[in-house]
């Protein structure tokens, strides 16, 4: 809700790509994405006011769970993960002026094809819960740098709805998750929607939901304590299954850090 007081998020886009494995190519699409794309694609545009960009090392990709996933197959698809923020109710405006920007970009040579899409879509922020006294707002996620994130797309339950998964996500199992004392620090909650105006192109509309668990360290050192239960924690509660939990660490912004760690 708007108060006049501060800005407040409302949606986002969430993307995670798998580049090319060639090497020279993997940098130049690195050096593409960081120095060009997010800022001449997304940032210079109307209400977009904050970005972040994580990446997951074959280390990483080795955790995710469950085998059979339901957003990336095979599962260790998706070595970058990237988040840009919007203001409330402005997301339409955005895009009025992304899509013909994108195609302006394309006729100057500045896009880059050396990538596949295997999760991007447009969200709908549904709510936050931090652990206790952790000031963060959801606005200001990505702006405090998180060494960490664990992103888990929850598919609801055949016989339920996304608004009863977030209900208890936000309002149940992420209260107590953070009732714990770990590293974990935020959890923002997303439901996918369709881009403006480009009906079925969001990535489960009304059967997934997406958890961005924010980490003050690394997420491998709190995996088997606190995400791999998860699973069953989730399954137990009747509201869905989790169709992918994968973690990431945060990429070294105008560095190579990692390209070589990919696979």
């Amino acid at each position: 809700m708007t108060d006049g007081t501060h800005i407040d998020l409302g949606s986002a886009m969430i993307t995670m790509v798998e580049p090319t494995d060639d090497p020279d190519r993997l940098h130049e699409y690195n050096r593409w994405y960081e120095h060009d794309h997010c800022y001449s694609g997304v940032m210079i545009g109307p209400w977009a006011f904050s970005y972040g960009r994580f990446v997951a090392t074959r280390a990483l990709k080795d955790l995710r769970f469950p085998p059979a996933s339901t957003v990336s197959t095979p599962v260790d698809q998706g070595s970058f993960i990237a988040f840009y923020w919007y203001l409330a109710d402005k997301v339409d405006e955005h895009f009025a002026w992304s899509f013909p920007a994108t195609q302006e970009l394309a006729a100057e040579g500045r896009m880059n094809g050396e990538r596949t899409h295997i999760s991007t879509s447009l969200y709908d922020f549904r709510g936050s819960v931090n652990r206790p006294d952790w000031p963060v707002p959801a606005e200001v996620s990505l702006d405090h740098r998180y060494p960490g994130v664990v992103c888990l797309w929850i598919d609801r339950a055949e016989a339920g709805s996304s608004d009863a998964l977030v209900a208890w996500l936000t309002g149940d199992f992420l209260p107590w998750v953070f009732s714990e004392p770990s590293t974990l620090a935020q959890a923002l909650v997303f439901s996918p929607r369709d881009f403006p105006n480009i009906p079925n192109s969001g990535v489960g509309v009304d059967q997934k939901v997406l958890v961005a668990l924010f980490v003050q360290g690394d997420p491998r050192d709190i995996w088997e304590s606190h995400i791999a239960p998860m699973a069953d924690s989730v399954a137990a509660a009747g509201y869905g299954t989790i169709g992918l939990a994968a973690p990431f660490i945060a990429v070294v912004p105008g560095t190579d850090t990692y390209l070589d760690q990919l696979w």
